[in-house]
C-alpha cells in the first residue's frame, strides 16, 4: 500500500489533464492490465524474481485505471488480462461495489468488441461468472440488472451455451416474477437477446420451451407475459399449433403492447405489404396452421379452460377465453380457411373477406365431405362462433359464420332452423352491421331449410314488424325481406332462368305475388325516411332483390311533365323509385354514403330483370351527378353505370357466397345491353365537357367501363377512340385525373394489337417530350386555372374561368393582360401534360419494354431531370415512371450518362426557372458518389453553366445551384487528384482555368466562393500536377485576395485614415488576416513546385501585379510570395532579382506605411540572390531617396528596407556599409515630431548604424570622412529640418569622439555650423546653438591648440565662436535667444572667456525688475509667461556661468549682480529660486574678494551690503518645506557665506540679529527628514558657536 500512495495520490488529483491518447494502443493497454493486475505468475512461463515483482494495484487506483479500459477496444481482445480482471473485481478479496459494477460493464464491453477467436473459448467462462454474480448478491438489484444483460448478450454471440441448458432460461422467467421493476426490465431484455438462440430447436427442449410460454403467456408480470409472445413468435414455425396457441392468448392481453405484437405476429401475413409482394410473386405464401387441426386443438383447449380458473363469466354466460382472445381466434381461423384455399388472408374488411368467400366455400364444402360429423373441423368452428356470438358477438364474428352457412347453405342451414329465434337476436341488434349480416344468415337459412308452406308465414311477420316494432326491429326486418325476397328470387332463376315474379312457385300465386309486391313498396316507402340508416336499409334490401330478379311492383309511364320524385304511398313503381334513388344520387345534401348506396341500388335494378324499362333514364340519372370532390361516389357510379349498361351479362347478378366473378355465365342470353349507348355518351358529352369536374368524373366512368367490359365487342371496335379519351384526360391540371386516365391506359394496352400499342407508345413519348396536348375549343365558361390559383378579386369574386380572366384585364384597362394569362396557363398545361405523359408510362410500362426501347435514349435524359422537378407532384409521378421503367439504376444511368449530361448541359440555362432548377438538381445526384472519368471533357461548361445559375433570379434556383456545384466541387477535387495520372492532369488543366475566368473573376460573391473553395481544394490535392498552372493560379489568386476581403474593412479603413496609428495596426491586421486566407494558404502551397521551368512565365505576371494591384491583401501577397521564392529556388531566381527588385522598389511610394515595410521586408530577402551591382543600385536609389525626397513616408521607406537587409541580409550589407551607413547616421538623428506612428523611423535608422556597426564611437571612426561630408551637405540645405538634422549629427559626432575630433574635420564641421548661425531664425535653428556648444565642450582641446601647420586659418578660434554666439543672443526670438544664452553660458564657463559685460547688457534688461522697460510680469499670460520665466531661469544661470574670475570685472559687476540675484530670491517662483541660488553659489565660489583677508578688509563695506540683505530671503528659502531642492540649494549658498567669512575672519559681517535668525533656522534644519541636509545644517551652525 505505501508503495502504491504516490500513484494513488496522484490519479486523486482533480486538476490533472490527460493528453490526448490513442486507448486502443495494445502497448498502453499491456501497461494498464500490468498496472491493475500486477506481476502475474503462469504456468509454462519464466518466473519471476521476488524482488522484481509488482503488487497489484490498490482499489483507488483501480478504480481510476477501470475506466480507461472501458474507453478501448483492445483491451476486450486482450486474453487472460480481460478474464483476471474481470473476476479480480467481481469476486477478489479487495474488491468494492463500484468495481464490481464496472467489471460487469467491462463484460458488456468484451461481448461487444472481443474478437470471435477469443471471445469463443471464454463465453462459458464470463457467463458461469454472471450466473454466479445473480445468485450471490441479493442486495444490489442494478448489479443483478446489469448480469442479467450480460448473460444476454453473451448468448446472443454464443447461443450454444443456453440451447444446452434451457434450465436458464426457466431460472430467468421466474426471476422475472420475483425481481423488482427496474431489474424485470434488464431480464426482459436479456430474454429478448436470448430468443434467437433457440430458433430450430428440436427435440424433447421443444416440449420443455412450449410448456414454459404457456406458464407464462397469463402470469401476473406483464413481462413475463411480453417475454412468452416473443418466444412463441421467435422460436417456432409458423405453421406450430401451440405457439400459435399462446399467441393468440395474448391478443386478449390488457396490455396494449403485448396485444399489439401477438396481434402482428398472427397477421404479418395478411399485412398490406404482404400482399403486396405475394401477389407480385417477390415471396412465397409463408406457412400457416392447418385449419382443421388448429380449430381441433382451440375447442379441446377451450372445453379445458371453461372447466378451470381461467374460464371468463360474462353475465350468465361463461366462455373459454376473454372476448378479445376470442374474436382474434375466430379471425385467424378464418385467416387459416383462407390460407387452406390458397388465397393470401386479408381480414382488414368485410369486403375484402367477401372476395374470398367463394374460394372458401369450395374448402368448407370438401372439408364436409372429408370430415363429416358434429366434431368435423366445420361444426366446431360455427360451435366456437356461436359461443362467442351468444355472449358477446360482434359484427366480424357473425359475417364469418353467415360467410359458413352460405358456402354450404344445403348443407350447414338445416343446422340454424332450429336456432331461428337466436338469430333473430342478432337481427334486431343495435349494430347496423351486425343487423345486414344477420339478414342475410337469416334469409339463407329461411330460404334453403324452412319449408316452402311457412315461408309466407315468415314474411308476414317481417311485414308486420316493419309497421309496429321499434327502429331496430323495423331495420332489421326490413334487410331480411330484401335478402330473403333476393334468395328467393335467386333460387327460382336457377331452376327455370329469367322468370318473372308471376311465374316464381308459391303455395298460393296470388298470395305469393302480392306478397312480394306489399314487401317492396313497404320497403320502397323507406326511400323517403328521415333517417339516414333505414333510406341505406331500404337501398340495401330494393337492389338485392332487383340483383336477383325483376321488381314486383308495376313498370310506371314516364310523363311529360316531371314529379316529385319522393315515393307516393298509393303509386310504387318502378319508375317512381328509380326517379327516387336518381334524387337521392344527385342530392348533394345528402350524405355520401346514402348517395353511393342509391347509385349502387340504381345499377342492380337493371341486372335482375333483362328488359327493364328504365335503363337510360337510371344511367342518365347517374351521368348528372357529376360534382367536384367526389371521386369516391364517381367511383361508385362508375361500378353502377358498368351495372345498368351490362344488365342481366353483369358479374353482380352472381351468388356473391359461392360464385367467383371470373367463373360467373348470364343464365339466360335474352336482353340487350346499352354499353355502346353509354361509350358513346362518355366520349361525346363528357369526357370533352368544358367543365374539369366532369371530365374527371367521366374519366373514373370510362375507367370503370373499360376495366369491366374489356372483353366487351363495342368495346374493342371503339379502342381508339377510348385511347385518345384517355390521352386527353392525362392532360388534365389533377393529378387524380391523371393517375386514373393512366390506368385507364394501361387496360387499353392490355387489349390492343401490336400497332396499337405501338401507337399509343409514341403518342406517350411525345406528350413526355414536348408537353403537347390535345386543343381545346375555349369558351367563355372554360376553366383556365384551378380555383383559388391567381386568388381572389377585390370583390371577392374567382378567377379561374376564361371570362373571368377578360373581365378583370378590362377592369385594369390592360387588354394585353390575357394574353400573359393564357401563356401562363399553357406553360401549366404543358406541365401537366407532361406529367400525365409519366402517368401513363407507369401504368403500361410493365407491358410495352419492347415499345419503348427505342426510345430509351430520348426518355431516359428527360426523366433523370423531370425526377427533380421542384413541383412535388410532376417529381412523384416522373419518379414514379422511372422506376417503373429503371430496374438497375446504375446500370441504366451508365449507359445513358452522355445523353443526360448534354441534356444537363442544355438545360441548365434554360428560360423556364423550374428547368434549371430540376437540372441542377440532377446534376447534384448525377455525380454524387460516381467515378467522371469519362465526364471529364464536359466539366468546363457545367462549371460555367452552374456558376451562372448560381446568380439566378429565383431563390430556390440559387439555392439548387449551390448543391450541385458543391457535388461539382468534389467531383473535380477527386478527379484532380496528384493520384489520377494523366486523367488528373487533364481535369486540372481544363477545371482551374474555367474557374480562374468565371468563379474568381465573377462579382457575385458565393459565385467567387464556389470558385476559391474549389480551386483550394484541387490545389491541396492536385500537387505536382499544378506547376504548368501556377503562373496563372498565383496571379489570379493574388488578385483576389482583396477582392474577397470584408468591404466593412474598406470602410472603417477610410473612417480612422487620419489616425496614422490606427490605420497601421488596422492594415497589420488585414494583412495577417489575409495571410491565413484559403487563397494565401494555396499560393504558399503552389510556391513549393516552383523551379526554373515555372519562372520566366510567373516573375512577369508577379511584377506587373506588384506594380499595378489594388488592395492590401494583394500587395502584401506579392511580397509575400517573393519572400517565399527566395528559400524556395534561391540560384533560379538570381537573373530576376533585378526585375523584382525594381517593381518592389516602386511600391515604398504606397500610401499605406504597412505595405511600404512589406515591400521593404520583401527586399530585404531579395538581396541575398540579387547580384552586388543591383544592391549597389538599389543602396544609392534609397540614398538619393532620402536626401532628395522631402515627404516622411519615402524616407520611411528607405529606412525600413535598410533595417530589413539589415535582418535577412547582413552580410550585403557590409559589402556596401559605406554607402549606407553614414546616411543611417544621419537619418537617426532626425527628431521631427511626429503624430501617430507606431515606431519613430529614427529608431529604425538607429538600429540600422547598430546593427551595421561595431559600435557607434567606432563606427564613426571608421566612416568619419563620409560622415563630415554629409554633415556639411545637409547644413548647407535650404530645408531647416536638414539643417538641424547635420547639426544633431554633428553634436553626436563631437560628444562620441570628444578631443580626438580634429583638424581637418573640426575644421570644416565648425565652420559649416558657424555658417548656418547667419541669416534669420528658423525653427530648429538652436540645434545649431547645442551642436557649437557641444564641439566646443567636447573638443576644447582641439580648439585652444590648434595645429602648428597652419591649419589655424581654417579652424575658427574661440573668439569668433563666441562672437558667433554672442550675436545670436541678441535675437529678438525670445525661444531661440533662450538657447543662444544657454549655449553662450556653457562655452564661456567652458573656456573661461570675461564677456559677462556683453552678457550682463543683453540679460539685465529681462532680470532685473528695476531695470525693466516692459510689462509687468504679472500681467503676462499663457505660453508667453511660461517662456518668459523659462528665459529668467536660463539667464540666471548662464550668468552665474559667465561669472569670470577677472577682478577688473568683479570690481563692477559684483554690487549689482548680488543685487539682482538677492531681489530674485525674494519675489520670483521655485524653479527661478533654484537657478538664483545656483548662480549664488557659483559668484560666492569665484568672488575673489572672499579669498584674503586682507581684501575683505578693503571691501567690508561692500560685503556688508552684499551679505546682510542676503539673510532675509536665505532664511525665507531654507525654511521652505514644500521643495526640498530649494532648500538645499540655500544651504549651499549659506554654507559658503559662513564658511568663508569664517575663514577669512570676519563674520560678525553679518549683524547678531541675522546670525539669530540663521541659527534659528539651522536648528529646525537640523530636524528636518532629509540626512544629507540634517548633517549640512549640523556642521554650518557649528560655526557660530553655542547660543
Amino acid at each position: 500500500m505505501i508503495a502504491n500512495y504516490p500513484l494513488t495520490a496522484l490519479v486523486d488529483v482533480p486538476d490533472i489533464r490527460v493528453m490526448s491518447i490513442d486507448w486502443n494502443d495494445s502497448v498502453i493497454i499491456s501497461k494498464l492490465y500490468d498496472i491493475f493486475r500486477g506481476t502475474v505468475v503462469m504456468k509454462g512461463k519464466a518466473t519471476v524474481k521476488p524482488e522484481q515483482r509488482r503488487q497489484p494495484a490498490a482499489t483507488r487506483v483501480r478504480m481510476k485505471v477501470f475506466p480507461l479500459l472501458l474507453k478501448s477496444r483492445e483491451a476486450a481482445d486482450q486474453f487472460p488480462a480481460c478474464i483476471q480482471v474481470i473476476f479480480a473485481c467481481l469476486f477478489g478479496s479487495t474488491t468494492n461495489q463500484k468495481l464490481k459494477v464496472m467489471a460487469v460493464q467491462f463484460v458488456h464491453h468484451v461481448c461487444l468488441n472481443c474478437s470471435d477467436a477469443k471471445f469463443n473459448p471464454i463465453g462459458s467462462v464470463i457467463m458461469s461468472g454472471m450466473v454466479k454474480v445473480i445468485d450471490e448478491t441479493k442486495e444490489d438489484a442494478s448489479l443483478r440488472g446489469q448480469a442479467y444483460l450480460a448473460i444476454g448478450k453473451i448468448a446472443r454471440r454464443l447461443p450454444q451455451l443456453v440451447t444446452k441448458d434451457i434450465a436458464l432460461v426457466q431460472k430467468f422467467f421466474d426471476a422475472m416474477c420475483k425481481e423488482d421493476s427496474e431489474t424485470k426490465l434488464a431480464i426482459q431484455a436479456s430474454l429478448s437477446m436470448m430468443s434467437e438462440a433457440f430458433k430450430g430447436m428440436e427435440g424433447p427442449n421443444l416440449k420443455i420451451m412450449e410448456a414454459l410460454i404457456m406458464q407464462n403467456v397469463e402470469k401476473d408480470e406483464h413481462q413475463a407475459r411480453m417475454m412468452a409472445v416473443q418466444y412463441a413468435k421467435t422460436v417456432y414455425p409458423p405453421d406450430h399449433i401451440p405457439s400459435r396457441y399462446v399467441l393468440l392468448l395474448a391478443c386478449g392481453d390488457v396490455k396494449e403492447d403485448i396485444y399489439a405484437e401477438a396481434t402482428k405476429a398472427l397477421r404479418n401475413v395478411a399485412s398490406p405489404e404482404k400482399r403486396q409482394k405475394l401477389d407480385a410473386g417477390k415471396e412465397d405464401l409463408p406457412l400457416m396452421p392447418d385449419f382443421s387441426e388448429l380449430v381441433l386443438y382451440i375447442y379441446e383447449k377451450g372445453n379445458q379452460r371453461i372447466k378451470s380458473s381461467q374460464k371468463y363469466v360474462t353475465g350468465n354466460k361463461v366462455l373459454p377465453f376473454n372476448p378479445s382472445a376470442f374474436g382474434e381466434i375466430l379471425l385467424y381461423l378464418r385467416m387459416c380457411l383462407a390460407y387452406s384455399a390458397g388465397l393470401v388472408p386479408d381480414v382488414e374488411s368485410t369486403v375484402a373477406m367477401q372476395r374470398q368467400s367463394p374460394a372458401i366455400s369450395r374448402v368448407i364444402h370438401q372439408l364436409l365431405i372429408d370430415k363429416p360429423g358434429d366434431n368435423g373441423p366445420v361444426q366446431v368452428y360455427i360451435k366456437l362462433m356461436k359461443q362467442l356470438l351468444s355472449a358477446i358477438g360482434g359484427p366480424p364474428v357473425m359475417y364469418c359464420l353467415t360467410e359458413v352457412v352460405a358456402g354450404a347453405p344445403n348443407k350447414l342451414a338445416s343446422d340454424f332452423t332450429d336456432n331461428m329465434a337466436w338469430i333473430k337476436t342478432f337481427l334486431y341488434s343495435t349494430r347496423e352491421d351486425m343487423r345486414e349480416f344477420a339478414a342475410q344468415l337469416y334469409a339463407i337459412v329461411v330460404s334453403s331449410a324452412v319449408e316452402e308452406s311457412k315461408i309466407p308465414e315468415i314474411f308476414n311477420e317481417l311485414l308486420q314488424n316493419m309497421k309496429t316494432k321499434g327502429f331496430e326491429c323495423q331495420h332489421g326486418s326490413m334487410l331480411a325481406l330484401g335478402f330473403l325476397i333476393g334468395r328467393q328470387m335467386y333460387k327460382a332463376k336457377g331452376h327455370h332462368g329469367d322468370i318473372a315474379v308471376e311465374d316464381m312457385e308459391v303455395d298460393s300465386k296470388a298470395n305469393g305475388i302480392e306478397l312480394y309486391r306489399e314487401a317492396v313498396e313497404q320497403i320502397a316507402k323507406n326511400l323517403d325516411s328521415r333517417d339516414v340508416a333505414m333510406v341505406m336499409g331500404a337501398c340495401t334490401a330494393i337492389g338485392e332483390v332487383g340483383r336477383n330478379g325483376s321488381l314486383p311492383v308495376a313498370d310506371g309511364e314516364v310523363k311529360e311533365k316531371a314529379e316529385d320524385s319522393a315515393v307516393k304511398d298509393e303509386t310504387v313503381t318502378k319508375l317512381s323509385i328509380v326517379d327516387c334513388l336518381i334524387s337521392k344520387v344527385q342530392a348533394t345534401k345528402e350524405p355520401m354514403k346514402v348517395r353511393e348506396k342509391a347509385a349502387w341500388c340504381l345499377g342492380t335494378l337493371c341486372v335482375g330483370e333483362a328488359m327493364f324499362p328504365h335503363t337510360q333514364r337510371v344511367m342518365k340519372g347517374m351521368l348528372d351527378c357529376a360534382q367536384p370532390k367526389q371521386i369516391e361516389l364517381h367511383l361508385t357510379v362508375g361500378e353502377a353505370l358498368v351495372c345498368a349498361a351490362l344488365g342481366s351479362h353483369s358479374p353482380v347478378a352472381r351468388d356473391p357466397w359461392t360464385v367467383q366473378e371470373d367463373n360467373f355465365k348470364p343464365l339466360t342470353d335474352a336482353g340487350k345491353d346499352e354499353v355502346e349507348w353509354l361509350l358513346s355518351e362518355l366520349h361525346t358529352k363528357y369526357v370533352r365537357s368544358d367543365n374539369p369536374h366532369i371530365r374527371q368524373a367521366a374519366c373514373v366512368w370510362l375507367l370503370s367501363l373499360v376495366k369491366s367490359c374489356s372483353g366487351h365487342k363495342v368495346i374493342q371496335e371503339n379502342m381508339k377512340t377510348i385511347q385518345g379519351a384517355f390521352m386527353s384526360l392525362l392532360a388534365e391540371n389533377n393529378e387524380i385525373t391523371q393517375d386514373i386516365a393512366s390506368k385507364g391506359l394501361s387496360i387499353v394496352y392490355e387489349n390492343s394489337s401490336k400497332e396499337r400499342k405501338d401507337e399509343l407508345v409514341a403518342d406517350l413519348v411525345q406528350t413526355l417530350m414536348t408537353g403537347k396536348r390535345p386543343q381545346q375549343q375555349v369558351t367563355s365558361d372554360t376553366q383556365v386555372f384551378e380555383e383559388g390559383a391567381l386568388g381572389k378579386t377585390p370583390d371577392g369574386q374567382s378567377l379561374s374561368t376564361y371570362r373571368e380572366l377578360c373581365s378583370i384585364a378590362n377592369d385594369l384597362n390592360q387588354p394585353d393582360l390575357i394574353y400573359k394569362f393564357l401563356h401562363l396557363a399553357n406553360h401549366n398545361a404543358m406541365w401537366n401534360s407532361k406529367k400525365g405523359a409519366a402517368f401513363g408510362f407507369t401504368s403500361i410500362f410493365s407491358q410495352a419494354g419492347e415499345q419503348l426501347a427505342p426510345y430509351l435514349p430520348k426518355i431516359v435524359p428527360k426523366l433523370y431531370r423531370y425526377q427533380f422537378d421542384p413541383n412535388p407532384k410532376i417529381q412523384l409521378a416522373m419518379t414514379s415512371i422511372w422506376q417503373s421503367l429503371v430496374s438497375d439504376n446504375k446500370k441504366t444511368v451508365d449507359m445513358y450518362v452522355q445523353d443526360i449530361l448534354e441534356d444537363l448541359i442544355k438545360n441548365l440555362t434554360s428560360a423556364q426557372w423550374r428547368v434549371r432548377e430540376s437540372s441542377c438538381m440532377a446534376l447534384h445526384d448525377l455525380f454524387r458518389g460516381r467515378q467522371i472519368d469519362d465526364m471529364v471533357d464536359k466539366l468546363p461548361v457545367l462549371w460555367e453553366n452552374c456558376l451562372r445559375v448560381l446568380d439566378d433570379i429565383k431563390e430556390s434556383v440559387r439555392n439548387a445551384a449551390a448543391i450541385a456545384c458543391r457535388t461539382l466541387s468534389k467531383a473535380s477535387i477527386k478527379i484532380c487528384d496528384v493520384s489520377q495520372g494523366k486523367i488528373g492532369e487533364k481535369a486540372i488543366s481544363l477545371v482551374l482555368p474555367c474557374l480562374l475566368q468565371h468563379g474568381l473573376g465573377s462579382q457575385v460573391q458565393d459565385v467567387r466562393a464556389v470558385g476559391i473553395s474549389t480551386i483550394v481544394k484541387i490545389s491541396k490535392n492536385a500537387g505536382a500536377l499544378l506547376k504548368p498552372h501556377i503562373p496563372l493560379l498565383v496571379y489570379n489568386l493574388l488578385e483576389s485576395v482583396s477582392g474577397l476581403e470584408p468591404q466593412v474593412l474598406n470602410y472603417l479603413s477610410l473612417r480612422i485614415g487620419a489616425n496614422q496609428m490606427a490605420q497601421e495596426k488596422l492594415d497589420s491586421a488585414r494583412i495577417a488576416a489575409s495571410k491565413s486566407s484559403p487563397m494565401m494558404e494555396t499560393v504558399n502551397m503552389c510556391i513549393q513546385y516552383v523551379d526554373g521551368s515555372v519562372l520566366p512565365e510567373l516573375v512577369p505576371k508577379l511584377t506587373d501585379l506588384i506594380r499595378s494591384g489594388v488592395g492590401l491583401g494583394t500587395k502584401a501577397g506579392c511580397a509575400n510570395i517573393v519572400i517565399s521564392l527566395t528559400y524556395q529556388c534561391p540560384q533560379d531566381l538570381k537573373q530576376y532579382a533585378g526585375k523584382l527588385m525594381s517593381s518592389l522598389l516602386n511600391g515604398l511610394h504606397d500610401k499605406s506605411a504597412t505595405i511600404r515595410k512589406v515591400y521593404a521586408t520583401a527586399l530585404g530577402y531579395l538581396v541575398k540572390v540579387s547580384k552586388d551591382s543591383s544592391v549597389e543600385k538599389l543602396i544609392q536609389k534609397l540614398k538619393t531617396w532620402y536626401m532628395d525626397k522631402e515627404d516622411e513616408s519615402t524616407k520611411s521607406s528607405c529606412g525600413l528596407t535598410l533595417q530589413a537587409i539589415t535582418h535577412h541580409a547582413p552580410d550585403v550589407l557590409k559589402r556596401h556599409a559605406a554607402e549606407a551607413l553614414p546616411m543611417a547616421f544621419l537619418a537617426m538623428h532626425d527628431k521631427r515630431k511626429r503624430e501617430n506612428q507606431q515606431e519613430e523611423p529614427e529608431n529604425v535608422w538607429e538600429e540600422v548604424w547598430t546593427e551595421g556597426t561595431p559600435g557607434t564611437e567606432a563606427g564613426i571612426r571608421l566612416y568619419l570622412k563620409e560622415l563630415v561630408a554629409l554633415c556639411q551637405v545637409f547644413l548647407q540645405s535650404q530645408s531647416w529640418h536638414r539643417k538641424a538634422q547635420g547639426a544633431l549629427a554633428i553634436k553626436t559626432l563631437a560628444s562620441k569622439l570628444g578631443s580626438t575630433l580634429g583638424p581637418p574635420q573640426l575644421g570644416e564641421v565648425m565652420r559649416a555650423l558657424l555658417s548656418g548661425l547667419t541669416g534669420r531664425t528658423w525653427p530648429g535653428k538652436e540645434t545649431l546653438l547645442t551642436a557649437i556648444s557641444e564641439v566646443c565642450v567636447s573638443c576644447r582641446k582641439s580648439i585652444e591648440n590648434p595645429p602648428a601647420n597652419g591649419g589655424s586659418e581654417q579652424q575658427p578660434t574661440i573668439e569668433q565662436i563666441l562672437d558667433f554666439v554672442m550675436k545670436e543672443c541678441k535675437k529678438e526670438n525670445l525661444a531661440y535667444k533662450m538657447e543662444a544664452v544657454k549655449a553662450m553660458g556653457i562655452v564661456l564657463e567652458t573656456y573661461q572667456a570675461d564677456r559677462f559685460q556683453e552678457l550682463a547688457d543683453i540679460l539685465y534688461p529681462h532680470v532685473d525688475k528695476d531695470a525693466k522697460s516692459g510689462e509687468e510680469e504679472e500681467e503676462l499670460v499663457g505660453e508667453y509667461k511660461d517662456l518668459v520665466l523659462s528665459f529668467k531661469e536660463v539667464a540666471f544661470e548662464a550668468l552665474g556661468q559667465a561669472w569670470p574670475e577677472v577682478k577688473a570685472t568683479q570690481d563692477v559687476h559684483a554690487g549689482r549682480l548680488w543685487a539682482v540675484l538677492t531681489k530674485a530670491l525674494s519675489d520670483s517662483y521655485w524653479k527661478q529660486q533654484v537657478a538664483v541660488l545656483h548662480t549664488m553659489t557659483k559668484v560666492l565660489d569665484r568672488l575673489l574678494i572672499l579669498q584674503e583677508p586682507s581684501l575683505v578688509e578693503e571691501h567690508r563695506e561692500s560685503l556688508t551690503l552684499m551679505v546682510q540683505p542676503t539673510v532675509d530671503p536665505l532664511v525665507d528659502c531654507l525654511g521652505n518645506m514644500k521643495y526640498s531642492t530649494v532648500r538645499t540649494e540655500a544651504l549651499d549658498v549659506t554654507e559658503r557665506i559662513v564658511k568663508k567669512l569664517h575663514v577669512v575672519g570676519h563674520l560678525s559681517l553679518l549683524s547678531t540679529a541675522h546670525q539669530a535668525k540663521l541659527v534659528q533656522c539651522l536648528d529646525k534644519m537640523a530636524q528636518d527628514s532629509k540626512p544629507e541636509l540634517k548633517d549640512k545644517a549640523s556642521d554650518i551652525r557649528k560655526f557660530f558657536g553655542t547660543s
